[in-house]
């Protein structure tokens, strides 16, 4: 069985969220945790600003066990143990397919159709791979997920102009300051999602740009890009005191706040944290001349790219529907491969035991013509007795029948 246990941006608030944000180390053990349980056999863990997701494969009839052993991994690993369970969500078996499907294609993320998404599917999927933790199905499932999400942004245009959240950062500063490429902009984190911030802003004339990351190298290679400044993580207090307009997207809580800056009621400054968990201290947002927003404050800008790519959805949850039932036909098929290997290795063995009690009777010439005419023959059976069992079966859907033709090769 499939399993998803989630929470995101739809179902969960940013201060929730926050507290099930896993780095690498985070993720490592935790797959670690679930995986030493007999039931699971297959995890890949997805944390992302808008969402964290579980997504595991158990051995048959496991399922309630599955589900108690991940709880307990859980509850040991999040940064709040007293969060509800409300707020996640649980999706099996096709379900789960379909929503992964939806969720690559950009149907699930906040902004809808962009890109991001599936760099960081890739991104996870790649390390749960090299870590040893998918198993078959888990694999077969990614790697088909990267299929639809290409063919779905192929055959529609969900991903035309889409944009992402380091966009509606730069439009809400915009909003904020009308003479934007006039102001002072210092970028802390230099990843992805730093790196579009910086995109947007030089699109927008911006050049008074000062980027802020632990490791220099990276953001040396960010500030020759778009020509701008670099500086010393050390120097962090000093240079958020001195911009206008600070946005935010590294790994870790609370790097800037009372104590780190030196905030002056008449110096007017905008923070924008796209960070989870927050870099910046909430409580900052109560001073004065000081406009604090957080990825969930960006709410208005995405809805409004959303109602324009109303019309793709239909395209695309047609694409999705069918691929998911091709799918659903491959992992059924699993359920009779015990049998079909059983059937292939019982019929050459007869194969080959009727030649044996032929060859020595006969001359070479004639075991030969009669080697190949019993694996022509064999093969004839092999393949209308798999035909008939998938048929039969409807491709090992019936599960009751799947059990009874395995029972008569047992």
């Amino acid at each position: 069985m499939i399993g998803i246990i989630g929470l995101s941006h739809k179902s969960a608030s940013l201060d929730v969220r926050e507290c099930f944000a896993f780095n690498k180390d985070d993720v490592n053990k935790l797959s670690k945790c679930i995986l030493s349980g007999s039931e699971v056999d297959g995890i890949l863990i997805l944390s992302t600003c808008n969402r964290t997701e579980l997504y595991f494969t158990t051995k048959s009839g496991c399922l309630k066990g599955a589900m108690k052993h991940i709880d307990q991994c859980l509850h040991d690993y999040v940064r709040h143990s007293a969060v509800s369970k409300e707020f996640f969500y649980h999706l099996f078996d096709s379900d789960a397919v379909v929503h992964l499907f939806r969720l690559i294609s950009g149907l699930e993320s906040m902004v809808v159709g962009e890109y991001q998404i599936v760099s960081q599917i890739k991104e996870a999927t790649s390390h749960a791979r090299e870590q040893g933790n998918l198993g078959k199905v888990l694999d077969r499932l990614f790697t088909k997920a990267l299929e639809v999400g290409k063919l779905v942004r192929t055959r529609t245009g969900i991903s035309k102009g889409a944009f992402s959240v380091s966009y509606a950062a730069v439009e809400k500063c915009r909003a904020h300051f009308s003479d934007l490429d006039q102001r002072k902009i210092l970028l802390v984190g230099a990843g992805e999602t730093g790196e579009l911030v910086v995109k947007n802003l030089y699109k927008r004339g911006c050049r008074f740009i000062s980027i802020a990351n632990r490791t220099i190298k990276k953001a040396q290679q960010l500030a020759d890009r778009y020509g701008a400044d670099i500086i010393p993580f050390a120097k962090l207090p000093e240079a958020v005191s001195n911009a206008e307009i600070v946005i935010s997207s590294v790994s870790g809580e609370h790097l800037i706040n009372k104590e780190t800056i030196s905030h002056s009621p008449e110096h007017k400054i905008m923070m924008i944290d796209l960070g989870v968990p927050r870099n910046i201290d909430p409580s900052l947002g109560v001073l004065k001349n000081l406009k604090l927003l957080n990825i969930d404050d960006l709410r208005q800008v995405v809805i409004q790219n959303e109602e324009k790519k109303k019309s793709y959805f239909n395209i695309a949850e047609e694409i999705i529907a069918t691929k998911s039932d091709e799918f659903q036909d491959w992992l059924m098929s699993l359920r009779l491969a015990p049998t079909i290997r059983y059937i292939v290795s019982s019929v050459r063995q007869m194969h080959n035991d009727g030649l044996k009690n032929f060859s020595s009777a006969h001359s070479q010439e004639e075991v030969d013509a009669m080697e190949k005419y019993g694996r022509h023959l064999s093969e004839k059976v092999i393949n209308t007795l798999v035909k008939n069992l998938k048929s039969n079966t409807e491709n090992g859907r019936k599960e009751e029948l799947v059990q009874m033709v395995n029972r008569l090769f047992d």
